[in-house]
């Protein structure tokens, strides 16, 4: 209990340290380099481990400062943008099928290392979703998660369900009664039960009947 108490405060003043370095960043970073540099790198560190939204002015207000971190990025080079956050150095991906150094590079050559990134939010995401680094992989993460939070609070299909949809991929959704009882829900609306598989390593134990009984 006290190393999750421990944890935990250390998690919380990280994030206070990156809420504060960005804010302290933001009034300059149009007009100083540095200040931008703080900013694109906390803004990216805070955002990418803040966790889950309490009400959907919360939301509003995390997606908006989304959207200017990622027009903050849209100024600065991929050349610069590997000075904050260094391209990981893993090689091994054509082995396993991932994204690695080198399909980052390649992707950084197609577009050029002294160009700015982009100057719509389509281009840096594209140029984020090639980028190998665990840093900008939360924040992108994140990123998806409040534009399909937010369509969901619009009444809408969040991204990956929409992607489901256009491509007839029945999707399902897991929901748990008061009582603790579970079922699915699909995009059609019919529900069904999820029956819970008996453990194998449990055994029915038959008392042996003594002689004479």
């Amino acid at each position: 209990m006290q190393a999750s108490r421990r944890q935990f405060k250390k998690n919380t003043d990280k994030l206070d340290i990156y809420h504060k370095s960005l804010f302290s960043a933001l009034p300059d970073a149009l007009h100083d380099d540095k200040a931008l540099d703080r900013a694109i790198l906390y803004g990216v560190r805070y955002l990418g481990r803040l966790g889950e939204n309490i009400s959907v002015e919360y939301l509003e207000s995390r997606l908006q400062m989304s959207y200017l971190i990622m027009e903050l990025i849209a100024l600065v080079t991929p050349r610069r943008f590997a000075r904050i956050f260094p391209i990981t150095k893993e090689y091994d991906g054509n082995r396993w099928g991932t994204k690695d150094y080198f399909y980052t590079v390649e992707k950084i050559e197609e577009l050029g290392w002294d160009k700015p990134i982009g100057e719509t939010n389509e281009t840096v995401f594209d140029f984020l979703w090639d980028y190998t680094n665990w840093d900008v992989n939360f924040f992108l993460v994140d990123h998806m998660s409040l534009m399909s939070d937010m369509r969901r609070a619009q009444g809408q299909p969040g991204i990956m369900e929409q992607w489901a949809a256009d491509n007839g991929i029945q999707t399902y959704t897991l929901h748990t009664t008061p009582k603790g009882t579970q079922y699915v829900l699909d995009s059609n609306g019919k529900s069904k039960f999820v029956l819970k598989k008996r453990s194998n390593h449990l055994k029915l134990v038959v008392p042996r009947r003594r002689d004479g009984n």
